[in-house]
């Protein structure tokens, strides 16, 4: 039975693939980027697609600019050796940044987390996602929690990675505790990563049915009942093969200046970047660690 699913499965994708229209590309307006000051911070998105090649991934970010250059770097699918350094962190010691990491669990080294900063990373956690059966190549997904110290104040970070094969409600279920938790709080705050919010109605978890576009506003409206915005339109195309949105950057307490997603040749991602300004914050009524969760 899984097998006819999953050639059902294979000949779904292909044929939807062939008949996509063009997508779009890859940059949004405004590309000439912005003078840096004390209260705007850029930040970008990547899936690092298992990629083992510290040389490789350095190469690839050196080449593009805007993540060359950002100021935060969330990055998913990390791989990592045992009892050695993540790709991440090999990165963050090349820029001279700050780094929270952490694994899936014991014995996986391809899919963790990272949050790569230029600021200085005041606390990290592991946030445990609503998990699912999804009866083979089943994951336990989480999302990485840090707070940062930016020149405006604190900047609360929460980096997710989400289940591919799970219908809008599912996502949102997944999701759930990240936007929870950070709605509970103040000052400015940022979710983002890769929410695999693609176009498939799915069966079972296994089979494919093509629904033509609209699951993305279902994770807009979710983020916006949180005061959450994107400064990302739907029709941008971050995983170039099946022409589909996968990553996201939403906001609250940020004000969108400027976005684009960059291809990135090792990854079958097309990497997200923004820049925001950051509304200063009397250090009176900032956040404080008490106002963490930690469970």
């Amino acid at each position: 039975m899984k097998y006819w699913l999953s050639l059902g499965f294979l000949t779904v994708l292909a044929v939807l693939v062939l008949a996509a229209p063009p997508g779009n590309l890859p940059n949004l307006p405004n590309l000439e980027g912005l003078p840096p000051t004390a209260d705007t911070i850029s930040i970008a998105s990547l899936n690092l697609a298992h990629e083992a090649s510290f040389e490789k991934v350095l190469h690839d970010v050196e080449a593009a600019p805007r993540l060359r250059n950002a100021d935060v770097l969330l990055l998913q699918e990390v791989a990592h050796v045992e009892g050695g350094p993540s790709i991440a962190s090999r990165l963050a010691e090349r820029m001279n940044y700050s780094v929270a990491f952490s694994p899936e669990g014991p014995k996986i080294y391809d899919r963790g987390l990272a949050v790569v900063s230029k600021f200085p990373i005041e606390d990290s956690k592991v946030e445990w996602l609503t998990p699912y059966n999804l009866h083979f190549h089943t994951r336990h997904r989480f999302a990485l929690a840090v707070k940062l110290r930016v020149p405006a104040g604190e900047l609360r970070i929460w980096n997710a990675h989400l289940d591919t094969r799970i219908n809008p409600d599912q996502r949102l279920g997944q999701l759930d505790p990240v936007m929870q938790e950070a709605a509970k709080l103040t000052g400015p705050r940022l979710i983002g990563g890769d929410f695999n919010t693609n176009d498939f109605y799915w069966i079972d978890h296994v089979l494919p049915i093509p629904h033509g576009g609209g699951y993305r506003s279902t994770v807009r409206r979710a983020m916006a009942k949180f005061g959450f915005q994107t400064p990302f339109q739907d029709q941008l195309t971050t995983l170039p093969i099946l022409r589909q949105h996968l990553d996201w950057l939403f906001v609250n307490g940020l004000e969108p200046l400027s976005s684009s997603a960059e291809p990135i040749p090792f990854s079958d991602h097309h990497a997200i970047w923004a820049a925001f300004r950051v509304a200063r914050q009397d250090p009176g009524t900032g956040l404080s660690d008490t106002a963490v969760d930690r469970r």
